[in-house]
């Protein structure tokens, strides 16, 4: 029995002593907003590698390597990012998170889409 308890106490000392993990931190509005102003994001979604690139005044571009450049318009609001595509698009919006250097898009369903943020404009020519 006490070998038993000695075991379940170090057990525990040992949880104790690990490391916490931090759970991915969820931006504001104002955290979206300054992230992503005049920098670009890369990543990839749903198998296919992109680029975005956000502009101050609400235009933002994206580029699939190889495919024509999509221009929208975006938006941090509410606590999420938003953009809209084209004339008729309609307006589409997910949560942000930080998780370390890691930028999670987190779909309305609960998904998450890791990509990195690059300093300024670096679309792929």
């Amino acid at each position: 029995m006490k070998i038993g308890a000695t075991a379940a106490t170090i057990g525990l000392l040992l949880a104790g002593a690990m490391p916490a993990v931090a759970a991915p931190h969820p931006l504001t509005t104002d955290e979206i907003r300054a992230l992503l102003t005049g920098n670009t994001v890369h990543g990839t979604w749903a198998g296919r590698e992109y680029f975005s690139f956000f502009e101050a005044d609400g235009w933002t571009f994206y580029v699939e390597p190889g495919k024509p450049e999509s221009r929208g318009r975006w938006q941090a609001a509410g606590d999420k990012y938003c953009s809209k595509w084209g004339e008729f698009g309609t307006e589409t919006c997910y949560a942000l998170e930080l998780d370390g250097d890691t930028l999670l898009w987190v779909t309305a369903e609960g998904a998450r889409y890791p990509s990195q943020v690059l300093p300024g404009e670096q679309l792929p020519k």
